[in-house]
């Protein structure tokens, strides 16, 4: 969320003249998504506390990235996630916050949520402790709340940072520049603590880097209808429970802090050292990074240790190209590519009919492989759109000679389904659980 600027400030001005004249303004200055009042309709009571007590505290709890869930997910769902925090905050009342305190919105449609601390009852003062304590409080509670509530893919795309100040009462100064300059010093503290929290995952990122703490798990990849292991996918995995477990997070942050070669190195080493034994008749499936189809470690990979002291050779590798990132040149994408064709590799592309891996993907890069986004996979025993597109990319790949996957698999009657598309390659939770060293499909499926 950006600073409020001089507009605003006009904007605030002009309204707070029109209440005091009292116009009929205040239906449009409620949120319709939230309900909530906008901080022009609390100047009359922001000015009583101020003449009452000498200071009022002001929270902005800022939901950031909430352009990528209008985006991806669209208006309706970041209204949804609106909402959900309004119900949040107004839960704690009584609790985290005080009866008393005001929850409102500092714009229409905007998102940002502005909290009015009344004064504590036990001293006459509030302090920077009391503001310190408060916002860990609150953002906890909304973090946890939202992480339970909503699918985590969703949840990946939320983030909440609370800033704080307090607003000392002076008399000459006009009470809307009073209010705009404390909100300015608490959109800039909820700022810093985003930064804060930047700069600690790269921290954190670093560290694991630095240790290796990356473990690889094996998920295969099935032939149907008869379920026999053609090979298998290397997962990684971050350490113990926490936030890096998951590697959209790891390499999330790896974007944001160009630190992506590094962890893209790691993952594979730790890899193909844990598939060094792998069936002779299995193939290794390995997450690429587009960004790192140029890294001259990889492009070493056929003459490494790794794979010289191993069980393994190039022609049972295949680069899987994750979706992350756009391919933006192509043609470069796929004289690097060709390199490692020429070694015996064979390359697959991930996330096929979802993000950035279109048709373009297949007719550019001629991969042996296309794996189906599980967004595709999900539900189509009962969804006839699905199936259509299915069926679709299932001719497409086969007219350019391309072995399709359908990524995903949870239940018998997708399954079902896919097998009556004739779908002959799959991978899914219904064969098997990621695990280490290497899985067999479990039976009664």
């Amino acid at each position: 969320m950006k600073q409020p600027n001089s507009s605003t400030l006009k904007s605030w001005i002009e309204l707070n003249r029109l209440l005091k004249e009292k116009k009929n303004l205040e239906g449009l200055l409620h949120d319709r998504v939230t309900g909530l009042p906008t901080i022009p309709l609390l100047f009359a009571e922001i000015e009583r506390i101020l003449k009452d007590h000498n200071q009022v505290g002001l929270l902005c709890v800022d939901v950031v990235k909430y352009s990528k869930i209008e985006e991806i997910y669209g208006y309706k769902m970041f209204d949804k996630v609106m909402t959900m925090v309004a119900d949040i905050l107004g839960s704690l009342l009584g609790g985290s916050l005080r009866e008393a305190d005001i929850i409102s919105q500092l714009m229409i449609s905007g998102n940002t949520f502005a909290i009015l601390l009344s004064p504590p009852r036990k001293k006459g003062e509030l302090g920077q402790e009391d503001l310190l304590r408060i916002k860990k409080r609150i953002n906890l509670k909304i973090t946890n709340a939202i992480r339970d509530s909503v699918d985590y893919a969703l949840f990946q795309k939320f983030g909440c940072y609370v800033g704080s100040a307090i607003l000392n009462y002076d008399k000459a100064i006009r009470l809307e520049r009073q209010l705009y300059t404390a909100m300015e010093e608490a959109l800039e503290d909820s700022a810093s603590e985003r930064d804060k929290d930047a700069k600690r995952r790269m921290e954190q990122l670093k560290k694991i880097i630095k240790e290796e703490e990356v473990y690889t798990l094996f998920h295969p990849i099935v032939k149907l209808p008869g379920y026999e292991i053609i090979g298998y996918e290397a997962l990684s995995r971050g350490p113990g429970q926490g936030e890096f477990e998951r590697p959209d997070k790891l390499f999330k942050v790896a974007y944001q802090t160009e630190l992506l070669i590094e962890l893209d190195r790691l993952c594979r080493k730790k890899a193909l050292t844990a598939a060094s034994d792998m069936n002779p008749e299995h193939m290794l499936f390995l997450n690429v990074e587009p960004g790192s189809v140029d890294d001259p470690e990889l492009r070493q990979i056929a003459a490494s240790t790794l794979l010289l002291d191993s069980n393994l050779t190039p022609d049972r590798i295949v680069l899987e190209i994750t979706e992350r990132s756009a391919i933006m040149n192509f043609s470069a994408f796929r004289n690097a590519l060709e390199y490692f064709r020429a070694l015996g590799f064979k390359i697959a592309i991930d996330d096929g009919g979802a993000g950035y891996a279109t048709l373009q993907s297949i007719i550019e890069l001629k991969p042996d492989f296309l794996k189906l986004d599980m967004s595709l996979i999900r539900d189509i025993d009962s969804d006839n759109v699905k199936q259509q597109l299915v069926k679709a990319l299932r001719r497409f790949s086969q007219e350019t000679d391309v072995n399709m996957i359908a990524e995903g698999i949870e239940t018998k009657a997708e399954l079902k389904t896919l097998l009556k598309m004739n779908i002959n390659l799959g991978q899914g939770f219904i064969f098997a659980y990621p695990s280490e060293p290497f899985p067999k499909v479990r039976r009664g499926i």
